[in-house]
């Protein structure tokens, strides 16, 4: 855990966005752009210098730029820019709240519109809209610092849900037991673990999100409250292998970034 935390921190790093940019010198307009992930864009006009504040999101190298990841960027060259939002293919489920420090009526705001299953000071569980089956959040000193989600191991298949996070999140590492899974988001505010998990006796896709700056939000602190409202538990240990060694070879695909995401 510790090690996963010291790769994240690495990453932490302010953005700064603008607006599109003027005319200068005869120059055309550059009119912000929405793209796909995975799709291309020729910046029109004749060649020049183009950067991105964000190639997480969105990387240009000449007048090409690639739309990597969910999110919003700005492409810049001198005083003229303009912004990339990048949108997914793939919208398998809603992610919860991540302003982390929110207030509890807050979170609930976020949550209209899905029904409360329990709720204590620090601690809110909602039913989910398929896929996901629950919404958990943790709250301490009256802030948000851990958002967790459940899915059924086979309400989404798996290159799906892979296909859905490499749209948005940058696979970092995993754990030496192999047991969870760690990405940071694009625009480095949040880390984000998947791990494999059995609740009310079935196995899932345990998804949690915390700050990429706590050292204190982990997700064994959300898994061990939900197991407390379904108090018959086995492991499905054999079935729970098997997933993680068919996601052992699907992660890999996904080109592990550590060395990228301080840029």
């Amino acid at each position: 855990m510790k090690k996963l935390l010291i790769i994240f921190s690495l990453a932490l790093a302010a953005l700064a966005f603008v607006s599109c940019g003027s005319d200068k010198d005869g120059e055309p307009n550059y009119p912000n752009k929405t793209m796909i992930a995975g799709e291309t864009y020729t910046i029109p006009g004749k060649k020049a210098t183009w950067t991105s504040d964000n190639p997480l999101i969105a990387s240009v190298t000449g007048s090409t730029v690639t739309a990597n990841r969910v999110g919003e960027t700005t492409i810049r060259n001198g005083s003229n820019s303009f912004r990339v939002t990048v949108n997914g293919k793939y919208n398998t489920y809603r992610e919860p709240c991540l302003q982390w420090g929110a207030t509890k009526s807050t979170v609930k705001g976020f949550m209209s519109g899905y029904v409360l299953d329990s709720e204590k000071n620090d601690f809110l569980v909602y039913y989910g809209k398929s896929p996901v089956s629950l919404i958990a959040y943790t709250l301490k000193n009256s802030g948000l610092v851990l958002s967790s989600l459940v899915i059924s191991i086979g309400a989404v298949s798996m290159d799906e849900l892979v296909a859905f996070m490499a749209e948005r999140y940058i696979y970092v590492t995993q754990d030496e037991a192999n047991n969870y899974f760690g990405f940071i988001t694009a625009d480095k505010k949040s880390i984000v673990y998947l791990q494999i998990e059995t609740i009310n006796s079935q196995l899932v896709y345990f998804i949690s999100y915390a700050a990429a700056s706590s050292s204190n939000s982990a997700p064994a602190s959300h898994l061990k409250r939900l197991n407390k409202l379904s108090p018959s538990q086995h492991e499905n240990r054999v079935e729970r292998n098997l997933v993680m060694s068919r996601l052992n070879e699907a992660m890999p695909k996904l080109s592990p970034e550590q060395d990228n995401i301080g840029r």
